[in-house]
């Protein structure tokens, strides 16, 4: 019977995955904190924040349309609705199907969070 942690004709003992020295390595690797050395100009830095102040519009507009969805999905009533798309040549289409409008707005309350939480990751992530 040959026990993996048990030398067996001279060889080393074997490390178990579960063992906490395994992993004390890694651990110690990942706890090391490099400086970050930033080679900027004044330019730099002020073409960034203008930039930046971009990237905050886009997570304000983007924020302020998800709330009034919110809201209009709050306040409906499934009784008169209707939706509208019309394109630039003024061909229109119209919806007045309460199921048909309800998911429609469950697809753009999900996609329209997915565009603000991607933007809001852009802002926390940006740097000046």
């Amino acid at each position: 019977m040959n026990d993996l942690t048990t030398k067996a004709n001279g060889a080393n003992k074997v490390t178990l995955a579960t063992d906490t020295t395994a992993n004390a390595k890694n651990e110690t690797k990942k706890n090391d904190v490099k400086p970050i050395i930033f080679d900027t100009t004044a330019e730099k830095r002020i073409k960034n924040n203008e930039h930046f102040q971009q990237v905050c519009k886009k997570y304000s507009f983007l924020k302020e349309k998800s709330d009034e969805l919110s809201a209009y999905a709050i306040g409906r009533d499934g009784i008169k609705e209707t939706v509208k798309i019309k394109n630039a040549d003024s061909i229109s289409f119209e919806i007045s199907n309460s199921v048909i409008i309800g998911k429609i707005l469950n697809l753009c309350q999900a996609e329209l969070y997915e565009l603000v939480e991607k933007s809001e990751k852009e802002v926390l992530e940006f740097i000046v």
